[in-house]
């Protein structure tokens, strides 16, 4: 039955593409969550065309305003779906569908003109991550057309704001308590024959750094801050020398080093112009945080090294305000979730799977940590996410909707 459910779910990868295609021509950009109301109704249809019982969780549209003033006309929901079997355990997919915003130029096709070229589906999206939803619809759909009952109940989450912070995404779907399962596979974070056990933590900060304005004739009466900036961007380049000695050893043998991305945004006081001395600069700073790091002895640290450059850098001074942050997660890969879902991807793909930490981030973290489930993250992967041309192999896609198919019809929890 194993084999023939995988071929028929091969067969007819037109039904999967075509599930992809749709909801990548929906342009749910975030921020600030274009069209969002427009795609949970479709995902609401196709879930349920899928056999699944759904309901959709709308999210007080005056919490959303009052944090994100820019979404007042872009409401926020979930989609739910189940599929209850009986079954002692349940196992939850998650996956988000909101996108990050695409340029409009560059773009082999439109960026929300889904294509398939060479076997690869082209399309804003295609990876991260409404492919992955297509996956686990397809395969789910495929199992009822072949009345093929999976070992476990199935549940589903559909959420937004994943390309943000997840407030009102997986953060309230875990601590609202909506959810009715025993583990999470959150449907990226891995992919290939590499499943996530885990991901780095982060945390960033926003750095002001004080001078004087003066007029650009006259610089010596003013303290030029993007000067001041450059010489504490010296000052951290000693900071991630240091980081570099702090390491975890992935389960797949890998060392990584904890890091600091410095000036991923730039910019001086409003205001600014060429013949004036900058009086203020911001810059921020990306930390990502090791499984093995606690977060908050991370964040007095670096804090601590910035005072101390504060005081080896004549005249430096600077106000840091943290923006946001998430925990690291790590779950143990020996565990019998996590070794059965790698004995169905090996099935599948003919090849070992392998298990490794994620040097980004997803919303594993709230299933394990605040959730406290089991929890891995696999999918389709992808290339060029969050770039130009971001594309998934439509290979990828039919192996992964397999290896759902081939994991919730031999797992028994």
């Amino acid at each position: 039955m194993s084999a023939s459910l995988r071929s028929a779910i091969a067969r007819d990868r037109r039904h999967l593409v075509d599930l992809a295609a749709e909801l990548i021509r929906i342009p749910t950009v975030n921020p600030p969550g274009s069209h969002y109301a427009a795609c949970v109704a479709t995902l609401d249809t196709l879930s349920r065309r899928a056999g699944l019982a759904t309901r959709v969780v709308r999210i007080p549209h005056a919490r959303v305003v009052k944090s994100l003033p820019d979404a007042v006309d872009c409401p926020r929901a979930i989609v739910i779906g189940r599929w209850d079997v009986g079954a002692p355990r349940t196992v939850h997919f998650n996956a988000h569908y909101d996108v990050v915003p695409a340029a409009p130029t560059g773009w082999r096709f439109g960026p929300f003109e889904p294509r398939v070229s060479g076997g690869w589906l082209y399309g804003r999206g295609s990876a991260d991550m409404k492919g992955s939803i297509a996956c686990v619809l397809h395969a789910l759909a495929t199992m009822r057309r072949l009345d093929i009952t999976p070992s476990v109940n199935i549940e589903v989450s559909w959420t937004p704001d994943e390309e943000t912070d997840s407030t009102f995404g997986v953060q309230w779907l875990v601590q609202k308590k909506l959810l009715e399962a025993d583990y999470a596979i959150v449907c990226e974070g891995g992919s290939g024959r590499h499943v996530g056990c885990g991901h780095n933590g982060v945390l960033w900060f926003e750095v002001d750094v004080h001078g004087r304005a003066a007029h650009g004739s006259e610089p010596h009466r003013g303290l030029n801050a993007v000067e001041q900036m450059s010489a504490l961007v010296l000052e951290l380049k000693k900071y991630q020398q240091q980081l570099a000695r702090r390491t975890f050893r992935n389960p797949d043998g890998r060392i990584r080093s904890a890091t600091l991305n410095v000036g991923g945004v730039t910019a001086t006081q409003p205001g600014g112009k060429i013949n004036t001395v900058p009086g203020a600069v911001t810059l921020t700073l990306d930390r990502r945080v090791l499984p093995n790091e606690n977060l908050t002895e991370a964040e007095r640290h670096l804090r601590a090294f910035i005072r101390g450059a504060a005081r080896r850098i004549p005249r430096l001074r600077v106000t840091v305000r943290k923006i946001n942050q998430h925990t690291a997660t790590f779950s143990d890969p020996e565990g019998p979730f996590p070794r059965a879902f790698g004995a169905a991807l090996s099935r599948v793909r003919g090849q070992s799977a392998r298990f490794t930490v994620s040097t980004g981030f997803n919303d594993s973290h709230f299933f394990a940590g605040e959730g406290g489930l089991p929890t891995i993250g696999w999918g389709p992967g992808g290339e060029a996410c969050h770039g130009t041309d971001e594309r998934v192999r439509v290979a990828e896609l039919v192996e992964a909707a397999q290896t759902y198919a081939e994991f919730v019809t031999t797992f028994a929890g």
